[in-house]
């Protein structure tokens, strides 16, 4: 890896903060008002919104102005052609997510962030992340730079520092959770009152700040999660995931390890997901090892079979 410019980085870090405040400006001008609603889907589970788009749009075109080299990948970007999603991705990647949570925003819920993480050769080296927030106008923007910690507006903040569970503090599950999930019998006592808000960033935000002891996501793509593992990492946290193909969870680092010898193409940043785990540095990897399927492996159910087939 390059050695990174410090004061490229803090520029980098002073435009994500200014767009992730000027996004929470543009999302409060939307919030309560008829928007325009279509859906990326057929049984319309997965809204998009104009004030998605108008928001991704306006972050699209000032880190343009700002950073003309860089790569940009949003949710909500409609420009990527079939010939540009298969050119290298360049050394700096801004990942977006204007809206995160647009079900609560549509139905009038404040819950809900506008999200901002950069890569530099896969790693995670700045995030900025909008969320709304009481008695604060214009919300709460939850910044990070690598090495210098995670801060909400001014002020510095920190993950919970609890090693277990505690039951009458707040964990952040997804709402299938306990459909398909539970937990080992090995992690004994409890393990917190779960919340479901809608909102990935806005979850990864409320781990950052301490308000969640951890949280659990299934499967988020790069523009769920990266603004709001860096601001975890920063604020004294551990951000675990599965690799694809993998069983066991480690400490995210690079989201591309590989990148140095072959860089990934936007298809290949578009289709990254895994599950991720974030908490402090003693609950994500207890919490994480302790995550087990409800279900038996395909394998285990095909020996089953087999062996009670007649001889």
């Amino acid at each position: 890896m390059k050695t990174l410019d410090e004061q490229l980085i803090k520029t980098i870090h002073a435009e994500a903060f200014k767009l992730a405040t000027e996004a929470g400006k543009i999302l409060s001008g939307y919030f309560g008002k008829q928007i325009s609603i279509q859906f990326k889907d057929k049984s319309e589970r997965d809204p998009v919104t104009s004030a998605d788009t108008n928001t991704q749009q306006y972050l699209e075109e000032n880190i343009k102005t700002a950073f003309p080299t860089h790569t940009i990948l949003g949710e909500e970007t409609t420009s990527d052609t079939e010939q540009s999603l298969d050119k290298p991705a360049s050394d700096f990647v801004w990942v977006l997510d204007p809206l995160d949570g647009t079900t609560n925003f549509m139905n009038g819920i404040p819950i809900y962030a506008s999200s901002i993480g950069v890569l530099y050769q896969g790693l995670p080296i700045v995030g900025a992340i909008y969320i709304p927030w009481p008695g604060k106008e214009s919300g709460l923007v939850i910044h990070s730079k690598k090495g210098t910690g995670c801060y909400a507006n001014n002020e510095r903040v920190y993950v919970s520092d609890n090693e277990r569970p505690i039951g009458n503090r707040l964990i952040g599950l997804p709402g299938s959770f306990s459909q398909s999930n539970r937990f080992k019998p090995a992690l004994k006592g409890p393990t917190g009152e779960p919340r479901v808000t809608g909102s990935i960033a806005y979850e990864l935000a409320m781990t950052a700040m301490g308000v969640f002891q951890y949280s659990i996501f299934g499967a988020p793509k790069m523009w769920d999660m990266l603004g709001g593992t860096i601001a975890v990492q920063e604020a004294g946290g551990t951000v675990m995931t599965r690799p694809n193909g993998s069983k066991d969870w480690e400490p995210i680092e690079s989201l591309y390890p590989q990148w140095n010898n072959n860089p990934p193409t936007i298809r290949q940043l578009r289709n990254w997901v895994a599950p991720i785990v974030a908490g402090n540095s003693s609950l994500a990897p207890l919490i994480s090892q302790n995550i087990t399927s409800k279900f038996q492996p395909i394998s285990k159910i095909t020996t089953w079979s087999k062996k009670m087939k007649p001889s």
